[in-house]
């Protein structure tokens, strides 16, 4: 039995290959959006499905394209830890630093949020705001690493520049985050980068 071709596997999922616009099964087409509609690439990009993602962008598609929130394919693959996807999607002109409305989340944000260091690695290579944060409470990605408890996240963080002194709505720093969490080695490590910072700057 002859394997199905890729081209055979994408019409499966109702592709047009002649057309620009790609959507997953049972998608409506006839406006930009429908309520959190998201086109087949966001799918893609959670599975990690480059190949199939190749194709769609050598027939025309479009492979950032945003569901009604502003949530693109790139903050998919961050969120699901997809770091072939997140290099290939960067690489084709994904925007970096979109916002998902209304909180603002980008891909580095759910990178952090997620543990994934690889992704975060790579988004601060590629120049991610390390400034970005929740509108809703001003959590920042260090507040993200200290609720996690994550030690690596937070070195990677600290080393790439980020605002060890930012504060949320609450006032609250990412050493009150690890406080709070009774995390006392993350806790002494941030204190120690704080006094440096107030001493020396950063």
């Amino acid at each position: 039995m002859t394997a199905p071709s890729i081209h055979t596997d994408l019409l499966a999922y109702n592709f047009n290959l002649g057309g620009a616009q790609f959507t997953a099964p049972g998608q409506k087409t006839d406006t930009p959006f429908q309520p959190l509609s998201q086109s087949f690439m966001h799918e893609l990009a959670r599975e990690g499905d480059i190949l199939s993602a190749e194709v769609i962008m050598d027939a025309g598609g479009n492979i950032d394209l945003p569901d009604e929130e502003g949530r693109r394919p790139l903050h998919e693959a961050a969120w699901f830890g997809r770091t072939e996807m997140v290099s290939f999607l960067l690489g084709s002109g994904a925007l970096l630093d979109a916002p998902i409305h209304p909180f603002g989340y980008t891909a580095l944000y759910f990178a952090v949020q997620r543990g994934h260091t690889d992704i975060v690695r790579l988004l601060i290579e590629r120049g991610a705001l390390l400034s970005v944060t929740d509108r809703l409470n001003g959590q920042g990605l260090l507040h993200l690493a200290a609720l996690r408890g994550d030690m690596q996240m937070t070195g990677l963080l600290i080393a790439a520049g980020i605002d060890v002194f930012q504060e949320d709505r609450r006032g609250q720093t990412a050493r009150d985050y690890a406080a709070r969490q009774n995390n006392k080695s993350l806790e002494g490590v941030l204190l120690k980068v704080m006094e440096h910072h107030a001493r020396y700057g950063a």
